[in-house]
């Protein structure tokens, strides 16, 4: 009985489930697909209204970062130069994804209508080295 997985109904499960829901409602995710073939990942990002000075992407310990920022302020003013509304927005996404054996120097991105696409060409393999393993 110990090893079977079960299903809690408790009150914590459903605020966690709430929170997720109100999580994917209110804050916005990098929606991205990632594609592999024999010599690179292909990751293709949504960033729509970022520009391509907004975005930061690094590559660290075998881990993609994608993030972008943007603020805006809009004022009205009216002929005497009044302020009649001013507002302010800001928002930030990010978004991580683990790649290993990535050659790090030729990666290659690029931002066509807010479209981010990426290349990440693949270390060429290199074969396990024969070792020769002394007994004691």
């Amino acid at each position: 009985m110990s090893n079977e997985l079960r299903r809690s109904n408790s009150f914590f499960d459903l605020l966690s489930d709430t929170g997720s829901m109100f999580q994917n409602r209110f804050f916005q995710d990098i929606k991205m697909d990632v594609h592999e073939t024999e010599d690179n990942y292909q990751v293709t990002a949504d960033l729509p209204g970022y520009a391509k000075e907004d975005i930061t992407v690094d590559y660290d310990n075998d881990i993609l970062s994608i993030s972008a920022t943007r603020q805006s302020e809009k004022v009205d003013k009216d002929e005497k130069g009044h302020i009649i509304r001013q507002e302010r927005s800001s928002g930030s996404v990010h978004r991580e994804i683990y790649l290993k054996g990535i050659n790090e120097a030729d990666i290659t991105a690029t931002l066509t209508d807010g479209v981010l696409n990426l290349v990440l060409p693949k270390k060429e393999p290199t074969p396990p080295a024969k070792r020769k393993i002394e007994i004691f």
